[in-house]
């Protein structure tokens, strides 16, 4: 199997786990809505499986944006397409830096909460799992980051890499 099909498989296994996720949201706070308005009885575990889907929605889905720039840019100051490019390779290696120590800080702490044994109050996940779970995407979304800083410098006005809207 080559490398760039292996690449859009995990991307769509990762589109797959984020679209899941916004499912499992909406059903689980309608259910909540529901049951507090009409029943007077909200979920119980509703908040805390919340949470953690949405933390695996949001860190899932990271390393895609990454890759496609598809996080929100304005530019305020118009500028030449090679400055642009460099642009992009900073913001990349910034985001790359900031989610590698996003990584560190919750392995630390996924390590941290193995050892105690601490896990959620009502449904008893132990967050160790949680914490090493979002950690090791957070360091997949630094290699996506890292990957698109090296799209950016090598092929700057790739169809991967979409212009920024301008704002003027």
């Amino acid at each position: 199997m080559s490398a760039v099909r292996s690449g859009r498989r995990i991307a769509q296994a990762m589109e797959a786990i984020g679209a899941a996720t916004l499912l499992i949201l909406m059903v689980t706070v309608f259910i909540d809505v529901v049951g507090r308005n009409l029943f007077n009885a909200p979920l119980p575990w509703g908040t805390e499986l919340l949470e953690m889907v949405l933390a695996l929605m949001v860190f899932a889905l990271y390393p895609l944006l990454a890759l496609s720039f598809g996080h929100i840019t304005v530019d305020l100051i118009q500028v030449r397409p090679k400055l642009r490019a460099l642009q992009r390779a900073v913001g990349s290696a910034v985001g790359a830096v900031v989610f590698a120590l996003i990584a560190w800080c919750l392995v630390r702490q996924a390590i941290r909460a193995a050892s105690y044994g601490e896990a959620t109050p009502l449904l008893k996940v132990p967050l160790s799992w949680v914490l090493g779970a979002i950690g090791i995407m957070a360091a997949v979304s630094a290699m996506a980051f890292l990957l698109a800083m090296a799209r950016a410098v090598r092929h700057p006005g790739a169809s991967g890499a979409p212009q920024s809207t301008e704002v003027l």
